[in-house]
């Protein structure tokens, strides 16, 4: 049940009655907030492609399941995928039906909608913890959190595993208050849910707040009955996992050692401890925090003041800085680290920052308050000249009629709301920075992101693999130097990554040796092709192949392990020699290379190479060339 404390900071926030429902008006407000969040949060989610790393590969995973019927074994370019669990592959798999296929609409619907329910348990949970005034800023504060907004628009597992835990972190304050046991199966449900989404960090925020929340008090935490209660979500998880295992390997010894036991190490005990992926030192989210807290990072001195000096107040802070502190403490110290993975925090950061601004409103010349809300204005006029600025930055976006739109908006945005705030002070700061960031993201939307998809989207170089495979046609795709599910994904196809692993043959006693070695060595061998001058990059003339060769022949004569470089060129040589002749063959073929690799390959061929470019396109950073054999660019002409 509720304790409060006797701080006079929080006179009316502390009083709670648990009987009371929302009132007509309160549910008018909620509601109202729902279509709203519903709006912002899914305005014009189809109108621009899937964005790497992440869209691409997880929709492709859900679209393998939609085509073969096997719910089952993820699988990805036809290969079992054991990276993640299902829960959004099914839900991008079901929110697929209406549409009947797998698009960018159902791939992002699942975060959409599980954004707007963290959002209504936001409110719910603040509502009670303090008041509905309180709740009503907090679901604001939250639906215009940059980062929150940001992956509630994408088809990632982040947002679906932050409403498993916003369910079970509501479900356990309703059983501390009312001690019934309905409450404690949600929060476990919250937890199974999240296993599904994510895995084992679906055990870490639940597990820290429970330490953290009844520290010293031992009996109330062994009555929330935690062991039975996440062995329960973990056999759940299990009743997935262990059959999914067994189904996608060859045997179950194969299972258990490169299924279960690889997958446990590299995706938690590797990222977590050894940093295997994403390593990043302790003061990361002290960076990435405050761009993903905009534009609520400009009052963050007083409402972090309020805050902290508030902390043991009441029950309700106690509560909230259970969940808060110790998974800051835990993702800092961990190595490998993402700014998303914080994002089952941001519902509790709206919470504090909406209870601090309703008692700091009431300050009316608060003068961190209002200095905070001018400055984001200001920023906001200062973005209405971006145009004038990156015009003369190379290598940005052009300026056109989609950047001046969002720069007068911005502009608008910015001088109304200085114009407000100075007028009427510090208690319309809140209300004037959550109008300017949502506007500002509802015209993004609309605006810079189709103009970003050019630069982003595979779709295009993809479009003539597309048509043939649609056609029914039976071809062969390639995939050499890199493997990107966007490219599975856009071209309807499967294909066959090369050069993306170790060359030759590998003994295990010297696998990690000839990894780092390998590694190396196609570095060394890319930077050195990548400043050759070459006049066309379908065919290369003699003497430009022989500049490659020279700068190749120069760059490992110049590395420190040179002769085990130029054995592993020797092996490499004979791998090009392969995969050409493979290419040769009278069969339909073709292959996506980015420019960096192509270059090294035809260096490396000795002969004729037998491809010709289809298309070639610039997919992020990168340069991509479609290349097609004699056999597949007749396919083509026929087709068009």
């Amino acid at each position: 049940m509720l304790r409060t404390g006797k701080s006079a900071l929080l006179p009316a926030m502390n009083t709670y009655n648990r009987k009371t429902t929302l009132m007509s008006r309160d549910s008018r407000v909620f509601y109202a907030l729902l279509l709203l969040a519903l709006v912002v949060f899914g305005a014009n989610i189809g109108g621009y492609d899937l964005w790497p790393p992440d869209e691409p590969r997880f929709t492709e995973v859900a679209r393998e399941m939609v085509e073969s019927g096997d719910y089952l074994v993820p699988r990805v370019n036809g290969e079992v995928y054991q990276e993640k669990p299902p829960l959004l592959f099914w839900l991008i798999a079901l929110s697929s039906t209406p549409f009947g296929d797998v698009n960018e609409w159902a791939a992002r619907i699942p975060s959409v909608l599980c954004a707007v329910y963290v959002v209504a348990l936001t409110f719910a949970l603040a509502s009670r913890l303090f008041t509905t005034q309180v709740a009503l800023w907090s679901a604001l504060i939250l639906m215009s959190c940059f980062q929150f907004w940001w992956q509630a628009r994408r088809g990632q597992i982040d947002m679906v595993l932050t409403a498993g835990m916003m369910t079970t972190l509501y479900a356990f304050w309703r059983w501390d208050d009312e001690r019934h046991k309905k409450w404690l199966f949600l929060a476990y449900a919250g937890i199974a849910a999240g296993l599904l989404a994510k895995g084992p960090p679906a055990l870490v925020f639940p597990g820290l707040f429970l330490v953290a929340y009844y520290w010293g008090n031992r009996e109330g935490r062994a009555a929330t009955r935690w062991v039975w209660g996440f062995a329960a979500a973990i056999v759940v998880a299990l009743l997935w996992f262990v059959p999914a295992r067994l189904l996608g390997a060859d045997s179950a010894a194969q299972a258990v050692e490169s299924g279960m036991g690889a997958n446990l190490f590299r995706n938690t005990i590797g990222r977590a401890l050894m940093g295997v992926s994403k390593a990043q030192p302790p003061w990361y989210y002290l960076k990435t925090l405050p761009v993903g807290l905009l534009p609520w990072t400009f009052i963050c001195p007083p409402v972090l003041y309020w805050a902290w000096k508030n902390r043991k107040d009441s029950q309700a802070m106690r509560f909230l800085w259970a969940w808060i502190g110790p998974a800051l403490i835990f993702f800092s110290v961990v190595i490998g680290k993402r700014e998303l993975y914080l994002l089952p925090l941001f519902p509790v950061f709206a919470i504090l920052f909406g209870a601090a601004l309703v008692h700091l409103r009431e300050k009316e010349n608060f003068t961190w308050l209002r200095r905070g809300g001018i400055v984001w204005s200001i920023l906001l006029i200062l973005m209405g000249f971006s145009p004038l600025v990156l015009s003369h930055i190379p290598y940005v976006l052009e300026s056109n009629i989609h950047l001046y739109i969002v720069a007068a908006v911005a502009f608008f945005a910015g001088n109304l709301g200085l114009l407000h705030i100075r007028k009427s002070g510090a208690h319309v700061v809140p209300a004037t920075m959550a109008g300017q960031a949502l506007l500002l993201f509802t015209v993004a939307v609309f605006t810079i992101f189709p103009e970003v998809n050019q630069f982003k989207s595979a779709r295009n170089i993809c479009a003539p693999i597309r048509q043939l495979a649609e056609s029914g046609t039976e071809i062969k795709v390639f995939s050499a130097g890199f493997s990107r599910e966007e490219y599975v994904y856009y071209s309807r196809h499967f294909h066959e990554p090369v050069f993306t692993g170790l060359i030759g043959e590998i003994t295990p006693d010297n696998l990690m040796e000839q990894a780092k070695l390998q590694k190396k060595a196609q570095k060394l061998i890319i930077r050195a092709v990548r400043e050759v001058p070459l006049a066309s990059l379908e065919h290369p003339t003699p003497e430009e192949k022989a500049l490659l060769l020279d700068a190749i022949d120069v760059a490992v004569g110049e590395s420190e392990n040179a002769d085990a470089i130029r054995a592993f060129e020797d092996e490499l040589r004979v791998a090009v020699q392969d995969f050409f002749e493979r290419l040769s063959q009278p069969k339909p073929a073709f292959c996506f290379v980015q420019e960096d690799n192509w270059r090294w390959l035809i260096a490396l061929l000795e002969g004729e190479q037998p491809m010709s470019v289809v298309s070639e396109e610039g997919v992020g950073s990168r340069h991509v060339l479609l290349l097609g054999n004699a056999e597949g660019l007749r396919l083509l002409n026929q087709a068009n």
